[in-house]
Protein backbone atom coordinates (compact mmCIF):
# COMPACT_ATOMS: atom_id res chain seq x y z
CA UNK A 1 0.00 0.00 0.00
CA UNK A 2 2.94 2.21 0.63
CA UNK A 3 4.34 1.70 -2.79
CA UNK A 4 1.02 2.66 -4.54
CA UNK A 5 0.53 5.92 -2.29
CA UNK A 6 3.58 7.29 -3.54
CA UNK A 7 3.62 5.75 -7.27
CA UNK A 8 0.02 7.46 -7.86
CA UNK A 9 1.35 11.49 -6.66
CA UNK A 10 3.95 10.92 -9.20
CA UNK A 11 2.54 9.55 -11.94
CA UNK A 12 -0.31 12.28 -11.89
CA UNK A 13 2.15 15.22 -12.06
CA UNK A 14 4.32 13.58 -14.80
CA UNK A 15 1.21 13.45 -17.18
CA UNK A 16 0.37 17.41 -15.84
CA UNK A 17 3.99 18.40 -16.82
CA UNK A 18 3.55 16.55 -20.64
CA UNK A 19 0.08 18.18 -20.50
CA UNK A 20 1.16 21.67 -20.06
CA UNK A 21 4.88 21.26 -21.96
CA UNK A 22 2.05 20.53 -25.58
CA UNK A 23 0.21 23.44 -24.86
CA UNK A 24 3.35 25.38 -24.54
CA UNK A 25 4.55 24.08 -27.96
CA UNK A 26 1.27 24.93 -29.58
CA UNK A 27 1.40 28.24 -28.37
CA UNK A 28 4.43 28.55 -30.10
CA UNK A 29 3.97 27.40 -32.98
CA UNK A 30 0.82 29.78 -33.89
CA UNK A 31 3.10 32.70 -34.60
CA UNK A 32 4.47 32.57 -37.85
CA UNK A 33 7.98 32.38 -38.14
CA UNK A 34 8.00 35.22 -40.97
CA UNK A 35 6.65 37.75 -37.98
CA UNK A 36 10.03 37.35 -35.83
CA UNK A 37 12.12 40.20 -36.85
CA UNK A 38 15.46 38.86 -36.90
CA UNK A 39 18.17 40.72 -34.50
CA UNK A 40 20.47 43.24 -36.71
CA UNK A 41 23.02 45.41 -35.23
CA UNK A 42 23.21 48.39 -37.22
CA UNK A 43 24.53 50.74 -33.94
CA UNK A 44 28.28 50.15 -34.72
CA UNK A 45 29.87 53.38 -35.90
CA UNK A 46 32.40 51.12 -38.00
CA UNK A 47 30.22 50.22 -41.02
CA UNK A 48 29.13 50.81 -44.34
CA UNK A 49 26.17 50.44 -46.87
CA UNK A 50 26.45 49.11 -50.16
CA UNK A 51 23.70 50.09 -52.35
CA UNK A 52 22.77 47.46 -54.80
CA UNK A 53 20.62 48.36 -57.98
CA UNK A 54 19.22 45.15 -58.66
CA UNK A 55 18.21 44.80 -62.70
CA UNK A 56 15.83 47.15 -64.06
CA UNK A 57 12.61 45.96 -63.82
CA UNK A 58 13.17 42.58 -61.49
CA UNK A 59 12.21 44.62 -58.11
CA UNK A 60 15.72 42.93 -56.50
CA UNK A 61 17.22 46.12 -55.51
CA UNK A 62 18.69 45.81 -51.85
CA UNK A 63 20.89 47.21 -48.93
CA UNK A 64 23.92 45.27 -47.51
CA UNK A 65 25.87 46.21 -44.30
CA UNK A 66 29.65 45.65 -44.03
CA UNK A 67 30.45 46.00 -40.17
CA UNK A 68 34.28 46.97 -40.17
CA UNK A 69 34.68 45.37 -37.02
CA UNK A 70 34.24 41.85 -37.50
CA UNK A 71 33.95 41.60 -41.14
CA UNK A 72 30.38 40.21 -41.26
CA UNK A 73 27.47 41.03 -43.98
CA UNK A 74 24.21 41.16 -43.56
CA UNK A 75 22.15 41.12 -46.53
CA UNK A 76 19.31 42.94 -47.75
CA UNK A 77 18.21 44.18 -44.45
CA UNK A 78 15.42 45.97 -45.72
CA UNK A 79 14.06 43.29 -46.91
CA UNK A 80 14.73 41.67 -42.69
CA UNK A 81 13.74 44.38 -41.08
CA UNK A 82 10.29 45.43 -43.01
CA UNK A 83 9.19 41.77 -44.51
CA UNK A 84 9.04 43.29 -48.08
CA UNK A 85 11.21 43.94 -51.05
CA UNK A 86 12.60 47.63 -51.23
CA UNK A 87 11.82 47.74 -54.97
CA UNK A 88 13.01 48.25 -58.14
CA UNK A 89 16.38 49.86 -59.14
CA UNK A 90 18.23 51.19 -55.73
CA UNK A 91 19.96 54.49 -56.74
CA UNK A 92 20.79 56.66 -53.96
CA UNK A 93 21.16 57.02 -50.12
CA UNK A 94 21.11 60.18 -47.72
CA UNK A 95 20.97 61.18 -43.84
CA UNK A 96 18.75 63.68 -43.39
CA UNK A 97 17.51 65.05 -39.93
CA UNK A 98 17.98 61.66 -38.23
CA UNK A 99 16.73 59.81 -40.89
CA UNK A 100 17.74 58.09 -43.77
CA UNK A 101 15.92 58.71 -47.25
CA UNK A 102 16.54 55.52 -49.62
CA UNK A 103 15.54 56.73 -53.01
CA UNK A 104 14.27 54.00 -55.43
CA UNK A 105 14.37 54.63 -58.95
CA UNK A 106 12.18 52.45 -61.19
CA UNK A 107 9.76 52.13 -57.59
CA UNK A 108 9.16 55.65 -57.97
CA UNK A 109 9.40 56.32 -54.62
CA UNK A 110 12.05 57.43 -51.30
CA UNK A 111 11.57 55.21 -48.09
CA UNK A 112 12.21 57.07 -45.19
CA UNK A 113 13.97 54.64 -42.77
CA UNK A 114 15.05 54.91 -38.93
CA UNK A 115 18.99 54.66 -38.57
CA UNK A 116 18.41 52.38 -35.30
CA UNK A 117 16.84 49.42 -37.03
CA UNK A 118 15.95 50.12 -40.53
CA UNK A 119 12.81 50.29 -39.86
CA UNK A 120 10.37 52.02 -42.39
CA UNK A 121 9.10 54.77 -41.16
CA UNK A 122 6.86 56.05 -44.17
CA UNK A 123 7.58 56.42 -48.40
CA UNK A 124 7.74 59.73 -50.73
CA UNK A 125 5.65 58.84 -54.18
CA UNK A 126 4.10 60.87 -56.55
CA UNK A 127 7.51 60.85 -58.07
CA UNK A 128 8.59 60.15 -61.83
CA UNK A 129 12.32 58.60 -61.87
CA UNK A 130 13.96 60.13 -58.53
CA UNK A 131 17.75 59.46 -58.28
CA UNK A 132 19.28 61.68 -55.84
CA UNK A 133 18.10 63.73 -52.53
CA UNK A 134 19.54 66.41 -51.13
CA UNK A 135 18.86 68.72 -47.85
CA UNK A 136 18.65 72.60 -48.83
CA UNK A 137 16.80 73.74 -45.32
CA UNK A 138 15.65 72.01 -42.35
CA UNK A 139 12.51 71.47 -44.25
CA UNK A 140 13.05 71.49 -47.64
CA UNK A 141 14.87 68.93 -49.78
CA UNK A 142 15.46 68.60 -53.43
CA UNK A 143 15.05 65.09 -56.10
CA UNK A 144 16.79 65.08 -59.14
CA UNK A 145 14.54 62.80 -61.77
CA UNK A 146 15.86 61.25 -64.80
CA UNK A 147 12.57 61.54 -66.96
CA UNK A 148 10.19 64.11 -65.72
CA UNK A 149 11.87 67.30 -66.75
CA UNK A 150 11.95 68.65 -62.68
CA UNK A 151 13.51 68.77 -60.20
CA UNK A 152 11.00 68.05 -57.36
CA UNK A 153 10.61 69.96 -54.32
CA UNK A 154 10.18 67.79 -50.88
CA UNK A 155 8.59 68.93 -47.54
CA UNK A 156 10.68 67.35 -45.31
CA UNK A 157 8.44 68.07 -42.11
CA UNK A 158 5.58 66.29 -43.44
CA UNK A 159 7.71 64.54 -46.54
CA UNK A 160 5.08 64.70 -48.93
CA UNK A 161 6.43 66.09 -52.70
CA UNK A 162 5.22 70.35 -52.77
CA UNK A 163 6.33 71.77 -56.04
CA UNK A 164 8.62 71.32 -58.73
CA UNK A 165 11.81 73.17 -60.80
CA UNK A 166 11.91 73.09 -64.42
CA UNK A 167 14.98 71.54 -65.17
CA UNK A 168 15.29 69.70 -69.07
CA UNK A 169 16.95 66.84 -68.85
CA UNK A 170 18.21 63.82 -66.74
CA UNK A 171 19.15 65.63 -63.73
CA UNK A 172 21.77 63.94 -62.02
CA UNK A 173 23.73 64.67 -58.75
CA UNK A 174 23.74 67.92 -56.58
CA UNK A 175 25.92 69.87 -54.19
CA UNK A 176 24.81 72.98 -51.89
CA UNK A 177 27.66 75.64 -51.90
CA UNK A 178 27.01 79.58 -50.56
CA UNK A 179 23.07 79.29 -51.06
CA UNK A 180 23.15 77.85 -54.50
CA UNK A 181 22.44 74.19 -55.63
CA UNK A 182 24.29 72.68 -58.08
CA UNK A 183 22.59 70.80 -60.52
CA UNK A 184 24.09 67.92 -63.02
CA UNK A 185 22.62 66.94 -65.94
CA UNK A 186 23.64 63.53 -67.99
CA UNK A 187 21.63 64.49 -71.16
CA UNK A 188 23.19 67.57 -72.09
CA UNK A 189 26.81 69.72 -70.83
CA UNK A 190 25.27 71.71 -68.44
CA UNK A 191 25.96 72.55 -64.85
CA UNK A 192 22.80 74.31 -63.47
CA UNK A 193 22.57 76.61 -60.69
CA UNK A 194 19.50 77.28 -58.87
CA UNK A 195 18.54 79.79 -55.67
CA UNK A 196 17.41 77.04 -52.72
CA UNK A 197 15.91 80.39 -51.05
CA UNK A 198 12.99 80.68 -53.54
CA UNK A 199 13.23 77.61 -55.79
CA UNK A 200 14.09 79.55 -58.68
CA UNK A 201 16.75 78.40 -61.57
CA UNK A 202 19.52 81.58 -61.83
CA UNK A 203 21.87 79.82 -63.70
CA UNK A 204 23.64 77.36 -66.03
CA UNK A 205 27.33 76.28 -66.57
CA UNK A 206 28.70 74.91 -70.26
CA UNK A 207 30.76 72.16 -69.54
CA UNK A 208 31.55 68.84 -71.32
CA UNK A 209 29.02 66.63 -72.15
CA UNK A 210 27.05 64.54 -69.72
CA UNK A 211 28.21 66.11 -66.26
CA UNK A 212 27.46 63.75 -63.69
CA UNK A 213 29.27 63.65 -60.18
CA UNK A 214 30.47 66.44 -58.03
CA UNK A 215 33.00 67.28 -54.68
CA UNK A 216 33.95 70.36 -52.94
CA UNK A 217 37.15 71.03 -52.10
CA UNK A 218 39.58 71.90 -49.48
CA UNK A 219 40.07 75.34 -50.95
CA UNK A 220 35.58 75.75 -51.41
CA UNK A 221 36.05 75.24 -55.52
CA UNK A 222 33.55 72.41 -57.13
CA UNK A 223 34.69 70.04 -58.93
CA UNK A 224 32.53 68.33 -61.73
CA UNK A 225 33.27 64.98 -63.76
CA UNK A 226 31.62 64.57 -67.05
CA UNK A 227 31.00 61.18 -67.81
CA UNK A 228 31.41 62.33 -72.16
CA UNK A 229 29.30 60.75 -75.00
CA UNK A 230 31.07 58.91 -77.93
CA UNK A 231 28.11 58.12 -78.84
CA UNK A 232 27.96 61.37 -80.34
CA UNK A 233 31.34 62.46 -80.65
CA UNK A 234 31.54 63.94 -77.61
CA UNK A 235 34.64 63.70 -74.93
CA UNK A 236 34.18 63.53 -70.85
CA UNK A 237 36.48 66.22 -69.01
CA UNK A 238 37.04 66.89 -65.28
CA UNK A 239 36.07 70.65 -64.48
CA UNK A 240 37.40 73.17 -61.47
CA UNK A 241 35.05 76.09 -60.66
CA UNK A 242 35.09 78.76 -58.94
CA UNK A 243 31.54 79.11 -57.29
CA UNK A 244 31.68 82.87 -56.13
CA UNK A 245 32.27 84.17 -59.71
CA UNK A 246 31.17 80.65 -61.44
CA UNK A 247 34.15 80.58 -63.72
CA UNK A 248 36.14 77.71 -64.57
CA UNK A 249 39.66 77.74 -63.51
CA UNK A 250 40.44 74.30 -64.92
CA UNK A 251 39.40 71.92 -67.30
CA UNK A 252 41.13 68.83 -68.15
CA UNK A 253 39.97 66.79 -71.14
CA UNK A 254 39.89 62.83 -71.70
CA UNK A 255 39.93 60.90 -74.82
CA UNK A 256 36.91 59.82 -77.02
CA UNK A 257 36.46 56.74 -76.37
CA UNK A 258 37.18 57.07 -72.43
CA UNK A 259 33.85 57.11 -69.68
CA UNK A 260 35.32 58.64 -66.19
CA UNK A 261 32.53 58.42 -63.41
CA UNK A 262 31.95 58.35 -59.91
CA UNK A 263 34.14 61.08 -58.84
CA UNK A 264 35.11 61.11 -55.32
CA UNK A 265 37.18 62.72 -52.28
CA UNK A 266 39.04 62.10 -49.48
CA UNK A 267 38.32 63.13 -45.83
CA UNK A 268 40.59 66.33 -46.41
CA UNK A 269 38.98 67.27 -49.59
CA UNK A 270 43.12 67.19 -51.17
CA UNK A 271 42.68 64.45 -53.54
CA UNK A 272 39.71 63.51 -56.11
CA UNK A 273 39.14 59.61 -57.24
CA UNK A 274 37.36 58.41 -60.46
CA UNK A 275 36.58 55.52 -62.25
CA UNK A 276 37.62 55.06 -65.49
CA UNK A 277 37.80 51.66 -66.13
CA UNK A 278 40.47 51.92 -63.60
CA UNK A 279 40.62 53.82 -60.73
CA UNK A 280 42.78 56.98 -60.18
CA UNK A 281 44.11 59.49 -58.21
CA UNK A 282 44.61 63.24 -59.06
CA UNK A 283 45.37 66.15 -56.53
CA UNK A 284 43.46 69.47 -56.19
CA UNK A 285 46.42 71.48 -57.00
CA UNK A 286 46.93 69.65 -60.07
CA UNK A 287 46.76 70.93 -63.45
CA UNK A 288 46.84 67.38 -65.51
CA UNK A 289 45.10 64.07 -65.56
CA UNK A 290 47.63 61.56 -64.42
CA UNK A 291 48.89 59.13 -66.88
CA UNK A 292 48.52 55.85 -64.61
CA UNK A 293 46.20 54.11 -62.52
CA UNK A 294 46.17 53.96 -59.02
CA UNK A 295 44.41 50.97 -59.29
CA UNK A 296 44.22 48.03 -62.24
CA UNK A 297 40.28 47.47 -62.96
CA UNK A 298 41.35 44.74 -65.37
CA UNK A 299 39.19 41.79 -64.74
CA UNK A 300 36.83 44.30 -63.04
CA UNK A 301 33.83 46.14 -63.62
CA UNK A 302 33.75 49.06 -61.45
CA UNK A 303 30.97 50.47 -60.88
CA UNK A 304 31.11 52.64 -57.72
CA UNK A 305 33.65 54.15 -55.61
CA UNK A 306 33.89 56.21 -52.05
CA UNK A 307 37.06 56.90 -50.09
CA UNK A 308 36.59 56.13 -46.16
CA UNK A 309 36.74 59.24 -43.39
CA UNK A 310 39.73 59.08 -41.31
CA UNK A 311 41.28 55.96 -42.99
CA UNK A 312 41.36 57.08 -46.35
CA UNK A 313 40.39 52.95 -47.11
CA UNK A 314 38.99 53.01 -50.80
CA UNK A 315 36.24 50.86 -51.46
CA UNK A 316 35.67 49.80 -55.08
CA UNK A 317 32.68 48.15 -56.39
CA UNK A 318 32.14 45.77 -58.77
CA UNK A 319 28.89 44.96 -60.82
CA UNK A 320 31.27 41.77 -62.29
CA UNK A 321 28.53 40.88 -65.10
CA UNK A 322 25.17 42.60 -63.77
CA UNK A 323 23.43 38.93 -63.14
CA UNK A 324 25.94 38.16 -60.63
CA UNK A 325 26.22 39.33 -57.49
CA UNK A 326 28.81 42.03 -56.85
CA UNK A 327 31.66 42.23 -54.78
CA UNK A 328 33.34 45.49 -52.50
CA UNK A 329 37.17 45.80 -52.52
CA UNK A 330 38.65 47.26 -49.72
CA UNK A 331 41.92 48.92 -50.10
CA UNK A 332 44.35 50.98 -47.96
CA UNK A 333 44.96 54.72 -48.90
CA UNK A 334 48.51 52.95 -50.73
CA UNK A 335 46.01 51.26 -52.77
CA UNK A 336 46.85 47.59 -51.68
CA UNK A 337 43.95 45.56 -51.26
CA UNK A 338 43.13 44.64 -47.67
CA UNK A 339 40.07 42.48 -48.25
CA UNK A 340 37.31 41.45 -50.35
CA UNK A 341 33.66 40.58 -50.15
CA UNK A 342 30.49 39.53 -51.97
CA UNK A 343 27.04 41.91 -51.42
CA UNK A 344 24.09 42.01 -53.98
CA UNK A 345 23.43 42.38 -57.66
CA UNK A 346 24.87 45.56 -59.31
CA UNK A 347 26.51 47.32 -55.93
CA UNK A 348 26.84 51.56 -56.90
CA UNK A 349 27.00 53.53 -54.20
CA UNK A 350 29.18 52.92 -50.67
CA UNK A 351 28.33 55.13 -47.40
CA UNK A 352 29.57 55.32 -44.04
CA UNK A 353 28.08 55.63 -41.10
Amino acid sequence: MKTVKHTLPFLALFFVLIFISSIISSCKSDKPEDEIKPVIDLKSEHGIYIINEGNFQFGNASISYYNLDDKSVVEDIYKQVNNQNLGDVCQSMSYINGWYYVVVNNSQKIEVLNPENFERRTSITGLTSPRYIIPVSSSKAYVSDYKSNRVSIINLNNNSKQGEIIIHGWTEEMYMLYGKVYITNMKNDKLYIVNAANDQLEDSLVLAQCPGSLVEDKNGKLWVLCNGDASINKSGALFCINPLNKSIEKRMDFVLDESPMRLSINDTHDTLYYINKHIYQVSVDANSLPNAALIDGSNKNFYGLSIAPKTGHIFAADAIDYIQKGKIYNYNSKAALINEFKVGLIPSKIYFK
